[in-house]
């Protein structure tokens, strides 16, 4: 039996060198591609127990990856403004 293949779309991330460089290293690593990791990562959004628990967890593992990072002691419009002469030079 043939699976049925979900329609694809394309996403645009903005994200730091460093850490496309390291996820592609571990994809590399499992035989694997950036994509189907981030596909894999956010399939796991829509399965849920029938209480609810099992996106909490994930939205809870979110928490504080940030707070060891330089911006986490930044503002949200420092941190666009930073993005902003990134991306344009300014």
């Amino acid at each position: 039996m043939k699976a049925i293949k979900a329609p694809k779309v394309k996403l645009t991330l903005s994200l730091r060198k460093s850490a496309v460089e390291k996820a592609q290293e571990y994809a590399d690593k499992h035989h694997t591609s950036l994509s189907t990791m981030v596909d894999e990562y956010l399939d796991q959004f829509q399965e849920t127990t029938s209480d609810g628990k099992r996106k909490a967890e994930i939205i809870n593992s979110l928490f504080g990856l940030l707070k060891d990072s330089p911006m986490s002691n930044m503002t949200d419009r420092e941190i666009k403004d930073m993005m902003m002469k990134d991306k344009y030079g300014l």
